[in-house]
């Protein structure tokens, strides 16, 4: 009769007796970031794609059986998302230590932003020069096809 609609994952926080036999399987932490490996990751908040070696951070989202999934955003996205405001401040982000000094300060600001009530969209990354965070931009490709050459008939 109900059409069950279905179950959107969420930032939920189980106690490892929830979790059943299977919890020490399970990621402990509730964000990451990291530079993208690839250009191949998708953001959650714009579904566009994170450029390679781009500042990207992940909210581990749950199902209702406390089963984790990467979910990467773009810095700005990953502050407009709901559930990053349940995320106590930047210290329960696993990988901060690694990034530039620039990007945590980012990400701090951020959070400090968000915890005093300012809108997501107004949280901008700032950068050290021009370019993104002293990142520079994916050169645009050439072509990458190489016009075939004819080979020679042989005798």
């Amino acid at each position: 009769e109900h059409a069950s609609r279905p179950k959107v994952p969420m930032l939920k926080r189980f106690r490892g007796e929830d979790l059943g036999e299977s919890g020490s399987r399970r990621v402990s932490y509730d964000a990451i970031a990291e530079y993208a490996k690839s250009g191949r990751s998708r953001c959650h908040g714009c579904s566009k794609a994170i450029a390679d070696k781009e500042l990207r951070i992940a909210l581990m989202l749950q199902d209702e059986e406390g089963y984790k999934s990467t979910s990467w955003c773009h810095f700005q996205c990953f502050f407009k998302h709901k559930e990053t405001k349940k995320l106590r401040g930047p210290e329960e982000i696993v990988g901060l230590s690694k990034l530039k000094p620039e990007d945590r300060q980012n990400i701090e600001d951020g959070f400090a932003a968000l915890k005093g009530g300012l809108p997501p969209a107004s949280i901008k990354r700032k950068s050290a020069d021009s370019a993104d965070a002293g990142e520079s931009e994916p050169a645009p490709k050439a072509a990458t096809k190489a016009t075939p050459k004819k080979r020679a008939k042989k005798k």
